[in-house]
């Protein structure tokens, strides 16, 4: 890291009262595909107590750049950077009163087999990993002081990172954080201006988590359970040194969407905290006050039907609570608070329903300032401050300011009906100025996990692919996360069956609508998308015309050995892997898929390189080649079955790259969506040419 000066610029923006000023609409045309991927040009801005500055992180050539705003002259100046060419990225950014910021970078480090030095609790070979350090420096960068370095411990690895457990708002100096030492993690209580520390409370080997009360006590901890098995929370009574177990998640339990238990904050009171939690036998997860001292939930706050609560919003100069947001077809949030309310309502009026609301920070001597977020299908992140006095609306920032309204495709809710009578939805793109939405060449895209679940708004699939002229889909099939427990189990035992068959009931169903041209109509899913896409190659040919399957997995068995041993069939050794047969990940896998002991002959039926004589559509495999979650030992299967069964196949191995869609791997997705669009041109032709 580096600090530097520079000629301070301004601040471009523009007011509004309670309205939106957008680019004006213009005939559309094809959006670069780098232009979405990669980087956005600003994140994670906050605002002092006082009001007066903004602080952000601004993505140049450089790197990563902390910024420091004057909310009043408008003027900006650069105060740190963290260099691209070392691999280097800013992670967050927050004030600690009015004179010192707290931030924190990270380090894109690949580990080698043999090298050493991993936290035990992190399986990692052959891949990368992101090392993180939390800082703190005067507002104008001077004073840099670390505050955790592993290095200080003798021959302890700098491959562990540490991070902020709270900013303990009513202390001027002081900040919790995580410290990993060797014999057990400790919370050390830090002064931001001179370095010293103090320990607050020690944990075992495995701690990797704490939460403090209204006055910074150490209320709730999280454990890795040995070996990976699982986790668990604790909590501690004040005045007492013991921790009790409150729960304890086990194998499938612990993993993606599993029974919840997480402590969000402390509220007003000493003694409590705000837990989210799925209790008593209920289907979905709710937002509860917790009495940490008697392990009892004192107050429901939110619970909704058919959906899982997700977050909550907190005061945290009082520790109030002002929303619970949960994911419904957009971003839902309902007050909790009366005057809060007043102006979340306002705000969200003026903004409209086409956009997610995310308020991100709270500033001002009465906190009346807000910076607030918006993203949706033609909104690519906006950033807002929000007067609450003045009734007033700033523009700040746009993330992605290059890529014009008119450019960007439309986004609608559409539900259908399943073969077997089960009422499901998902999201429709439409091209940029298409306003007849009939006989569209289509591509379904398939969420992964498959405990997630897709979003409204950006996202650099559908947005990519809708954007250059295509219709796109988003189903949400069974097996998903977000919508309850039953939700989720009726997926368990259906990979390549009954999620497979909601997938394709949703391509009936645009096909008999008009949407889609049957004879143009394609696949591409990531991850459990993947497999998807892999599997839609021989049991939905009659659908499909191509499928693109990214990082998926196409041997159900040979899945499931390598994430138990790390071997293949042969007992070859491949990359990573090997998270024993007692590990979470493996439980999670016997539970969702199948134990290969007990139904082999059906994951074989399930599995595409196992089928590949029946494939019946041409596939692209695509496969970062630092993959640790599915390896792409899974594509190279599909690949040597394919040249085997005499078909056409190609596999593009993205060099450096790992599972996810992360912002320093942008030049590899640009590569993954182009080539992708290129190959679903050369099978159902291109997309709708932009309205002129």
């Amino acid at each position: 890291m580096t600090q530097f000066k520079a000629s301070p610029f301004r601040l471009a923006r523009w007011l509004v009262a309670l309205t939106v000023a957008w680019v004006p609409t213009l005939a559309a045309a094809r959006v670069p595909i780098d232009a979405l991927v990669g980087y956005g040009e600003i994140r994670g801005p906050v605002i002092s107590k006082d009001g007066v500055h903004l602080a952000a992180i601004r993505r140049e050539a450089v790197g990563d750049v902390l910024i420091l705003a004057d909310l009043k002259t408008g003027d900006i100046k650069p105060v740190h950077v963290a260099r691209a060419d070392q691999n280097m990225q800013l992670g967050f950014v927050r004030f600690k009163g009015n004179g010192r910021l707290v931030f924190s970078f990270s380090q894109r480090i690949h580990v080698v087999p043999g090298s050493g030095g991993v936290k035990k609790t992190e399986i990692v070979e052959d891949g990368f990993i992101n090392v993180g350090r939390v800082y703190s420096s005067n507002l104008d960068g001077s004073d840099l002081i670390s505050l955790y370095d592993p290095s200080s411990q003798q021959g302890y690895p700098r491959t562990v990172s540490t991070r902020v457990v709270s900013l303990l708002e009513q202390s001027e100096t002081d900040v919790l954080i995580v410290a990993p030492k060797a014999g057990g993690s400790e919370l050390w209580k830090v002064n931001v201006r001179d370095g010293k520390r103090e320990i607050v409370d020690r944990g075992q080997d495995n701690t990797f988590n704490w939460v403090v009360d209204s006055d910074g006590v150490p209320v709730l901890r999280q454990d890795v359970i040995a070996g990976g098995k699982g986790f668990m929370w604790s909590r501690r009574a004040r005045g007492e040194q013991d921790w009790k177990e409150v729960v304890r998640f086990r194998g499938a339990e612990g993993a993606n969407s599993g029974p919840t238990f997480v402590g969000e904050g402390p509220t007003d009171k000493p003694g409590q905290a705000f837990v989210l939690a799925r209790k008593d036998g209920d289907d979905t997860s709710g937002l509860y006050r917790y009495d940490t001292n008697t392990g009892t939930y004192l107050e429901t706050l939110q619970t909704v039907a058919g959906h899982d609560v997700t977050d909550s919003l907190i005061n945290p100069y009082n520790n109030k609570l002002l929303a619970a947001c949960w994911l419904a077809y957009r971003v839902a949030c309902e007050p909790k608070d009366a005057a809060f309310g007043r102006q979340w309502t306002a705000l969200n009026r003026a903004l409209g329903d086409k956009v997610n609301v995310q308020l991100t920070s709270i500033g001002g001597a009465d906190m009346d300032q807000w910076i607030v977020q918006t993203n949706g299908p033609k909104d690519l992140g906006t950033y807002y401050l929000f007067d609450l006095k003045a009734k007033r609306l700033e523009v700040l920032f746009q993330q992605r300011p290059t890529v014009a309204e008119a450019d960007l495709p439309d986004e609608q809710v559409l539900d259908y009906t399943t073969s077997d009578g089960q009422k499901q939805w998902g999201y429709l793109w439409t091209p940029p100025g298409v306003t007849d939405i009939k006989n569209l060449p289509t591509v379904i895209v398939p969420h992964g996990g498959p405990e997630g679940r897709d979003i409204w708004g950006f996202d650099p699939m559908a947005t990519t692919l809708a954007s250059q002229g295509y219709a796109v889909f988003q189903p949400n099939f069974r097996g998903g996360g977000g919508f309850g427990r039953k939700f989720v189990e009726a997926g368990h035992g259906q990979w390549g069956e009954r999620m497979q068959e909601d997938v394709a009931d949703a391509t009936r169903n645009l096909i008999a609508q008009g949407i889609t041209d049957p004879k143009r109509v394609c696949i591409f899913g990531w991850s459990y998308g993947g497999y998807v896409a892999m599997t839609a190659s021989f049991k939905n040919k009659d659908l499909f015309k191509c499928a693109v399957a990214g990082a998926g997995v196409s041997d159900l068995v040979e899945m499931q050995r390598w994430v138990r041993d790390g071997t293949t069939n042969k007992k070859e050794v491949i990359s990573g892997g090997g998270s024993g047969a007692q590990s979470m990940t493996y439980k999670y896998w016997l539970q969702a898929i199948g134990d290969p002991e007990k139904v082999r002959d059906r994951l074989i039926s399930n599995s595409a390189a196992r089928n590949a004589a029946s494939v019946g559509m041409p596939p692209l495999l695509i496969h970062g080649d630092k993959d640790q979650t599915v390896p792409i030992e899974q594509s190279q299967l599909m690949q040597r079955a394919m040249e085997k069964a005499g078909k056409p196949v190609r596999l593009l191995a993205v060099k450096d790259t790992d599972h996810y869609f992360t912002p320093i791997q942008g030049p590899a997705w640009k590569t993954i969506l182009t080539e992708a669009t290129a190959f679903i041109g050369q099978n159902i032709g291109p997309g709708v040419e932009p309205a002129k």
